[in-house]
């Protein structure tokens, strides 16, 4: 990908370019359209319905953790040093960093085993975005922040209501 500001090319899906730190986030998605690819690209994350933050400090245990997104009922938790995202705690990573490690939950900080500086989106960016950054970099939850402030995430299960209620129209189900 070119920067349009300097003219260096980046690999593709960089977010900052490597020579002049310019903002390349988004850059390399496609043009909107008209219809449900239009519709993805010109409304906003903040219109899908976020997922409240469910938050931690990185010296909790995972056990602690693990009961928290199970009482939310989501499968994430943003790990917070104050005000400021550290980290994310997925579903995924406790079944491929704690279990299948052989750490034992009630004693390992979660700070041991989360995703460190999550890549976040912010509310008014467009759904295409997130779709684009879950399918290139394998994510099911990504934080969203309005500013600094993260205000939420947004799930594939999240889009996916999104996309069978408002670009297909199908009606809630019981």
């Amino acid at each position: 990908m070119r920067c349009p500001s300097c003219g260096t090319d980046n690999i593709a899906g960089v977010e900052l370019c490597e020579s002049c730190g310019s903002d390349l986030a988004g850059l390399d998605l496609p043009e909107a359209r008209g219809g449900a690819v239009g519709q993805l690209m010109t409304e906003q994350i903040k219109d899908i319905g976020l997922t409240p933050p469910i938050t931690a400090s990185a010296d909790e245990t995972v056990e602690a953790v693990v009961l928290r997104m199970r009482e939310a009922r989501h499968g994430c938790v943003h790990v917070l040093a104050g005000e400021k995202q550290t980290g994310i705690f997925t579903e995924r990573d406790v079944m491929s960093r704690v279990l299948l490690a052989g750490l034992n939950p009630s004693t390992t900080p979660v700070a041991d085993v989360m995703t460190p500086h999550p890549t976040s989106l912010r509310v008014e960016d467009p759904p295409a975005h997130a779709i684009y950054r879950m399918v290139s970099q394998g994510f099911r939850h990504l934080p969203i922040r309005d500013g600094s402030k993260l205000v939420g995430s947004i799930s594939v299960r999240n889009l996916l209501r999104y996309i069978d209620g408002e670009i297909l129209g199908a009606q809630p189900g019981p």
